[in-house]
């Protein structure tokens, strides 16, 4: 069998299969197929947009064409913004010109971005043969650890905060408000805009806290369910931290530290301050310690806890072993 047939079959068998252990079965007999691999990761991949939902070719391949290979650099080049839309149609079209029958009906569904639905795997089935293939939703989490536990200094103290966690995603002039396991919300619509301003342009990941406050803007409530439940009118962001949206898919970011990241929102905040009148967002504030012995005395300023990280830690997507909370 060939390895444009081997692809092809392998699809369709996925398909007709309804158990999620007989398609796990099928996958661990081809886990080391790395065409196939690649395949499945970019069909269940939540971050990616062609942007070609609606092409439909002309031509759909031809007898004694060329495998699906042949035609995944395309796909690479839309992702990594080397192809605009005009020329990643015009890419697609000749790729159906010459692509074989087998692959051309798999390679329309990929790029319309429907194999998942074909195939219909579930995310657990494919990490079970490929180890987080498919990643959960990105997420960085402090752990609450002695101060005798931390040594990456120097470090930030910033007072412990509370409310209902989101992430505030900006990319190619969208934004999009998320819970912490990955829920997109619609309650913040309203204040896109201001975002999209302080992101400078920028596919940047806010990560923070949205609380209720009054008209001084003062909190008067954290809890979740009564910030959703909330006017988003009443609504402020708490940021600590901004991270680049390419890094923030992929897990990972270690292209600069959290004091650069903390120093990158204040900067943005500046930036913004002539075009927002009223910005629904602030920075939590964080105290420089070199110290363990400055760690403590500033420990105790902050009695309802406090969150405290090492300046040179990159982002990262888990837990976080130099990121701690911490109470006197």
């Amino acid at each position: 069998m060939s390895k444009s047939e081997l692809i092809s079959n392998v699809m369709h068998s996925l398909h007709s299969t309804l158990s999620q252990n007989d398609k796990m079965k099928i996958l661990s007999k081809y886990y080391k197929e790395t065409p196939i691999k690649k395949i499945i990761g970019i069909a269940y991949n939540p971050w990616l947009d062609f942007g070609l939902q609606d092409f439909v070719p002309k031509y759909l391949g031809k007898q004694f064409g060329m495998g699906i290979g042949f035609f995944m650099h395309i796909i690479d080049d839309i992702t990594q913004g080397k192809l605009d839309s005009k020329e990643a149609e015009f890419a697609c079209r000749m790729a159906f010109m010459h692509i074989n029958v087998q692959d051309a009906p798999i390679f329309l569904k990929l790029i319309n971005q429907n194999l998942g639905q074909y195939l219909d795997l579930e995310v657990d089935t494919v990490n079970s043969v490929w180890n987080q293939l498919i990643m959960t939703y990105p997420l960085r989490q402090a752990q609450q650890k002695s101060i005798e536990d931390f040594e990456g200094f120097p470090a930030s103290v910033q007072e412990l905060s509370r409310g209902l966690r989101v992430n505030v995603i900006v990319s190619e002039n969208n934004v999009s408000f998320r819970l912490k396991d990955g829920t997109e919300i619609d309650n913040f619509k309203m204040y896109e805009e201001q975002f999209l301003t302080l992101a400078q342009g920028q596919g940047t990941v806010f990560d923070g806290h949205a609380v209720v406050v009054d008209d001084k803007n003062k909190i008067i409530a954290t809890d979740n369910e009564d910030v959703i439940k909330s006017d988003p009118e009443n609504i402020r962001f708490l940021l600590w931290d901004a991270i680049r949206y390419d890094g923030f898919i992929n897990g990972e970011d270690n292209r600069i530290g959290y004091n650069w990241r903390y120093n990158g929102i204040e900067h943005m905040m500046l930036l913004a301050l002539d075009k927002i009148e009223n910005p629904c967002y602030d920075v939590i504030k964080a105290e420089l310690v070199g110290s363990k012995d400055q760690l403590d005395a500033t420990i105790k300023k902050h009695t309802n806890g406090c969150v405290v990280k090492s300046l040179d830690s990159i982002w990262k997507h888990g837990i976080a072993d130099n990121e701690i909370i911490c109470y006197p």
